[in-house]
């Protein structure tokens, strides 16, 4: 079996278009595994916003103090290696299929029973991240919720801190219609015990986190009360602060770009700070420096090229986009932008657009690839409301092209991960990763 055979198995057999919720299905199929989740120490970080970032941060301050470390993330934008990264790299394709194949024996007997013992998607390729993290010896790993938290495959971890980073409106129609339901999703992550750092400050949603961590006995260290960022300074990849904390910190160097990311970058550092405490080790002030400048996270206003100069954000639902809004005013004030924009049809498609298609000259709707969007027509026309100059081609590269040739100094490319994935990909390499006829 080759590794594109490996994925054309795991999207076509395994079920990802419905969520049944439990963890009754990982937790049986980690325990014929070995529960190899074990075999590590960990961060859980889950969030609405910026889960992805702080994940990416906790890898790297593990990295730089040492530990051979795992990090896992969803979902990917180009290749799904980006998935499962030992030491922020891609794992050896032989090490995915023993892995793949120890998964799918167990699972294969899971599916006997019928369609609900079945392993999803996205539980198949947990078990197969905890196995490859075993295999190469991980010693620690920062681990990114999928989906809420309660119910989510990963939450077979039995974690050192648990981190929510934000709480807001998404996935309603699984987490809840108001913030307090779904920080109690959220919040099923916290551990009897175990100390949980939190990146949220509206009063409701605390208010739920609280509760639990009381009831679990969960120290809970809060931004603002605990733990602050100060002092800031922004220029593009080049964005300092100052952090009072557990330890602290001044003149910290971030490439990742938005005010956002002094939040998450402040939860991660308070995390992981715990973390040290609690596994028995130095945290060291260069090592901390150097990961936090060295972090990037691809799609999150991320910068490629000069003539033209492409943007990447993955502004996927209406905070998200909101926070690309001011990203772009503090980085780009007076620039000529175009957009290039897609967005899933579960998603909050006017709470995305009302926030960013103001903010282009000109304004091009396109469908990511996805068995998500399938309405892009509809995004098209919610985006006549809020933009004049705004045009619809459903196919994303004709889109760029246009773009391209109409001569925009500036093309932003946002929405949907999933289209930021695909064009990324297209612009870097020319051409598509093969992965993409098998995902689409």
């Amino acid at each position: 079996m080759t590794y594109l055979e490996m994925l054309e198995y795991i999207y076509k057999e395994r079920p990802s278009g419905k969520i049944t919720l439990g963890l009754e299905r990982i937790a049986e199929l980690c325990e014929l595994l070995g529960n190899p989740q074990d075999a590590f120490r960990s961060v859980h970080v889950t969030g609405t916003n910026g889960k992805g970032s702080v994940t990416k941060l906790l890898s790297n301050l593990m990295i730089e103090h040492g530990f051979q470390t795992g990090g896992y993330y969803s979902p990917h934008l180009s290749t799904f290696k980006e998935r499962i990264l030992v030491n922020e790299r891609f794992v050896p394709d032989e090490v995915y299929l023993q892995c793949f194949e120890e998964v799918q024996r167990f699972a294969r007997k899971m599916d006997q029973r019928g369609e609900t013992h079945k392993p999803s998607f996205f539980e198949f390729t947990t078990a197969m991240a905890f196995c490859i993290f075993q295999r190469m010896k991980v010693e620690a790993g920062a681990i990114e919720v999928g989906l809420g938290g309660r119910f989510d495959a990963t939450n077979v971890l039995k974690s050192d801190v648990a981190v929510i980073v934000t709480v807001d409106y998404d996935h309603m129609h699984i987490l809840g219609d108001t913030l307090e339901k779904i920080a109690f999703e959220k919040a099923g992550i916290i551990k009897d015990s175990v100390p949980t750092v939190c990146g949220e400050t509206k009063f409701e949603p605390v208010k739920v986190i609280k509760k639990v961590c009381e009831e679990k006995r969960s120290e809970l260290h809060l931004l603002n009360r605990d733990f602050i960022y100060e002092n800031t300074k922004m220029k593009l990849n080049e964005n300092k602060f100052d952090f009072r904390g557990l330890k602290d910190f001044d003149g910290l160097e971030l490439t990742l770009n938005g005010e956002h990311q002094f939040l998450n970058a402040s939860v991660a550092l308070q995390a992981f700070l715990l973390f040290a405490d609690r596994v028995g080790f130095e945290v060291k002030e260069e090592a901390v420096r150097r990961a936090l400048k060295k972090t990037t996270h691809p799609g999150r206003f991320e910068v490629i090229g000069e003539k033209p100069r492409y943007i990447f954000d993955g502004a996927h639902n209406a905070p998200a986009a909101a926070s690309l809004r001011r990203t772009i005013s503090t980085y780009l004030h007076g620039e000529r932008l175009a957009g290039l924009v897609g967005v899933l049809d579960d998603k909050d498609k006017a709470g995305v657009l009302s926030q960013i298609a103001p903010l282009f000259e000109r304004l091009m709707i396109t469908r990511p690839v996805s068995h998500r969007a399938v309405n892009p027509q509809e995004t098209y026309e919610i985006a006549r409301r809020y933009n004049e100059n705004v045009s619809f081609e459903p196919d994303p590269i004709k889109a760029l092209e246009t773009l391209k040739q109409e001569g925009w100094p500036t093309i932003i490319i946002t929405g949907s991960l999933y289209l930021v994935g695909y064009v990324r990909d297209y612009i870097l390499d020319g051409k598509l990763e093969p992965e993409w006829a098998i995902a689409g």
